[in-house]
């Protein structure tokens, strides 16, 4: 299997790399592909000329073992790339960013050079990703393209919002956009520890938390905007710290850690400040690696009350259920796919509001962090199981035990390899499927990206077509004569051969030469695309090397 890209699946700023769910995920998925082996070959088109260095060092430095089947191109040399090293399927970190315009692309591709592009959910939540899904619908899947939910939940959400769009463009405009693609559950997964968990005596010295002490861990980005409110948390955890732990003189520590912006943190610090919980809360913000280890294996539950739409998945409980925590989690999205509840934790039920207005009604006009706390804010949890739950795990060690040896069990179900066997097993399936497709190459972006030509034709003074001349004028001449090479930015070098260049200098050295000559000769003499082709001659003409005979008329001269 050829396995291609046009998601480089890291990302260049190296804080929010490692402190944000899709970036981790989409990271531990590709260094789990590329180390499982499944595939033949590798190719990655990353941003521009520029960056493919940056992120074959990456994968170098990662997994070097890999490195033959691995190619970095830049995402502009796709069309050439795809010609010579033809993939069997694209895959994406995130199907909303790229894959309808490389559906939409790939669908104009003559008989025999069609693949299955396949894309993951992630957030699910703005009104501009809504957007999105109208795009993959108007970019005409097909039957064996597909998108990969990270929960069940994820399914059923995509599902209704397709055939809600469905409805709605049949409903308002008497037609109806092409069907989605398929849905496939396939979970994120875990991967194998580099190396294990400090001892919990080590973590628990490092950290000032004494032996005795009940340390609840709750872990992840500390926004009410971006990933949950911790203010009821809060507030449950302050009635039992005065009504129950407090007068027994039980120890008990609420850790609040994760990633957070520096006003986010500062109201954070504010909340338990008010709450009088300085003693008995400790925020832990914008933890490192080894950090994080040291709070999970110090940590005697784990703690995370979700209720905000962006969240999908939940890895964090994956790591914290590994590392033998029992789980205390909201029953929401995609926590109850991980969770077995009075087995490995708690599932806490949650309400939604029967309405979500005002701010429904004003999607896409609020900031999409602002949509999201506005929408959370209409979320709740039953606050009595909670206090009842929390109670009993934090009383109660022989329950603790029993579930964290259950939770271990459960998160070895998520380990990377596991996983990266269900996406071959599926792309095995839409490989086959797509080489049966005999349909009729599609019109070049057609609906979803615009035609330059046709929009912005008004705006040069002419449009120059094959059958217009051209030849060396005098400046052409001049610094030819000198041997002079215009300038190459990097995004534009990669594409340009010398010899092509002083091929078409030389055939319009003493006679004109119409563009389409020269078309031709590229193509038939290197071996070019007629697009590769052209593109030489566009860059003779930009430079003045070569100049078009008789396109407009000459503007008069100002009078000296």
């Amino acid at each position: 299997m050829r396995w291609a890209s046009v998601d480089p699946f890291l990302i260049a700023d190296p804080f929010w790399q490692h402190k944000m769910g899709m970036p981790v995920a989409n990271e531990q998925f590709v260094l789990a592909l590329l180390r499982s082996g499944a595939c033949h070959s590798y190719l990655f088109y990353c941003g521009d000329a520029g960056a493919d260095g940056y992120f074959r060092d990456r994968f170098a430095a990662q997994v070097p073992e890999a490195m033959e089947r691995i190619r970095v191109l830049p995402r502009s040399l796709l069309p050439w790339g795809h010609e010579r090293f033809p993939a069997d399927v694209f895959h994406n970190g995130d199907f909303t960013y790229f894959m309808p315009y490389l559906i939409e692309w790939r669908n104009s591709l003559p008989v025999g050079r069609r693949f299955p592009v396949t894309g993951v959910t992630h957030s699910l939540d703005t009104a501009r990703l809504y957007a999105k899904f109208m795009q993959v619908l108007l970019a005409a899947p097909k039957p064996y393209d597909a998108i990969v939910c990270t929960s069940k939940a994820a399914v059923e959400m995509l599902s209704s919002s397709f055939q809600a769009i469905r409805d709605g463009f049949e409903r308002r405009l008497g037609g109806t956009p092409p069907e989605p693609p398929r849905l496939v559950h396939i979970p994120l997964g875990l991967p194998e520890r580099a190396q294990p968990l400090p001892s919990r005596t080590e973590a628990r010295r490092r950290l000032h938390f004494s032996e005795d002490e009940v340390v609840i861990l709750s872990l992840g980005r500390l926004s009410p905007r971006t990933k949950m409110d911790l203010s009821p948390l809060l507030e449950g955890f302050a009635w039992l710290w005065e009504k129950v732990w407090r007068p027994s003189e039980m120890k008990v520590t609420l850790v609040l850690a994760g990633a957070g912006r520096r006003n986010d943190v500062e109201l954070l610090y504010e909340l338990v400040r008010s709450l009088d919980l300085s003693r008995g809360v400790r925020v832990v913000p914008n933890v490192s690696r080894e950090e994080k280890d040291r709070l999970y294996a110090a940590a005697d539950l784990f703690c995370s009350l979700a209720d905000n739409y962006q969240e999908t998945f939940g890895l964090t409980l994956l790591e914290a259920m590994e590392a033998g925590l029992p789980i205390l989690a909201t029953d929401f999205d995609g926590y109850r796919d991980l969770v077995v509840h009075g087995e490995t934790g708690f599932l806490i039920p949650t309400w939604a509001s029967c309405s979500h207005e005002p701010w429904e009604s004003l999607a896409g006009l609020l900031d999409p962090d602002q949509l999201r706390y506005h929408l959370a804010q209409k979320v709740s949890f039953h606050m009595d199981l909670f206090l009842e739950f929390l109670s009993a795990l934090v009383c109660r060690s022989d329950v603790r035990a029993a579930f964290a040896e259950k939770a271990r069990k459960r998160a070895e179900e998520f380990r990377w390899p596991r996983v990266v066997q269900a996406y071959v097993g599926l792309w095995k399936d839409l490989i086959a499927m797509a080489a049966r497709d005999r349909s009729m190459p599609a019109e070049p972006r057609s609906l979803i990206a615009p035609s330059t030509g046709r929009i912005f034709r008004h705006y040069p003074s002419c449009i120059l077509n094959e059958s217009v001349p051209v030849m060396l004028g005098p400046y052409g001449r001049g610094r030819r004569s000198q041997d002079f090479r215009p300038t190459r930015y990097v995004e534009t070098a990669c594409h340009l051969q010398d010899a092509v260049l002083d091929a078409m200098l030389e055939q319009t050295a003493f006679d004109p030469k119409t563009i389409g000559d020269l078309v031709k000769s590229g193509c038939t003499e290197y071996g070019l695309s007629r697009e590769m082709a052209l593109l030489h001659v566009d860059w003779l003409i930009k430079h003045g090397m070569l100049t078009p005979e008789k396109t407009f008329n000459v503007p008069p001269r100002p009078c000296r």
